[in-house]
């Protein structure tokens, strides 16, 4: 039989080759999820079952967690895919009963079907790395950038984490030298209560993403109204030093009162690229 290729969007599925390109470009996919997608791409359009899925890759004799094996290849092609998982265009799950790819495909080399007609950049190699700006803007329009790898995301949660955890000694260490600064009563009582808080919540949230807790997000979300109330309190602590620095100190404010923000965005993107498929 010829090598037949599937076109879809802006990717291109080589069953002959076992590879998968987007603009010409191989994309990385392991063996499971790479005979999933075959599956759905022969089945375009059309429900493919768990039990169809577990048949294709495994057979009868099935000695592995078919459902978190299913659950994995299913996130791994999203993410070479670039399918957001909480708005999937491409790979849909149908709950409870499978999976079917969302657009129709072309098959090419000597299968019917007329192929699509594509812009001339959707065949141009990939930019190599550090190529100017200006080729950046060569881009075929509603084409994305490479999304963040969740380990960066991971890191990048840590280290604000952590970061908070060293202004909270910090306020432990000298809370003496606090008192002596004449503020309301309130106020420096304030700063420990809010310091005592926030670090039982960092250390939570740092062990819960070094273990990869599978519930992380959605208890983020729950609490996040509260950290949103801590973090502004906090986000007014550098004013404490207004005599020092003068008004460097609202710079210090005004990040602060981002990084809430920035931590749900950063644990969605998280949450969305390692979440079970279904």
């Amino acid at each position: 039989m010829p090598s037949e290729i599937i076109r879809f969007e802006e990717f291109e599925l080589d069953k002959g080759r076992y590879e998968l390109r987007r603009q010409g470009s191989p994309v990385k996919l392991e063996r499971v999820p790479m005979e999933l997608l075959i599956l759905l791409a022969e089945r375009e359009g059309q429900l493919v079952t768990r039990e169809e899925i577990i048949q294709r890759i495994w057979g009868d004799n099935v000695f592995v967690d078919t459902r978190q094996g299913i659950n994995t290849a299913v996130r791994k092609i999203r993410l070479a895919l670039r399918d957001d998982p909480s708005e999937p265009r491409i790979l849909q799950t149908v709950v409870g009963k499978g999976y079917r790819l969302a657009v129709p495909g072309v098959f090419v080399d000597g299968q019917a079907g007329p192929q699509p007609a594509t812009p001339a950049l959707a065949d141009a190699p990939a930019p190599r790395a550090g190529s100017s700006s200006a080729e950046a803007q060569r881009r075929p329009p509603g084409t994305r950038s490479r999304p963040m790898r969740p380990s960066t995301a991971r890191a990048l949660l840590v280290l604000i984490q952590l970061g908070y955890l060293i202004f909270y000694a910090a306020s432990f260490i000298w809370f003496s030298s606090i008192l002596r600064l004449s503020l309301p009563l309130p106020a420096p009582y304030l700063v420990l209560v809010v310091a005592l808080i926030g670090s039982a919540f960092r250390i939570y949230l740092i062990s819960a993403i070094a273990a990869d807790f599978p519930g992380k997000g959605r208890l983020f979300r729950q609490m996040f109204p509260g950290i949103l109330v801590l973090d502004a309190v906090w986000a007014a602590s550098p004013l404490l030093l207004f005599p020092k620095l003068g008004y460097v100190t609202l710079l210090f404010v005004a990040g602060l009162a981002f990084l809430p923000f920035t931590q749900r965005t950063l644990m969605a993107w998280l949450c969305a690229t390692e979440r079970p498929a279904d």
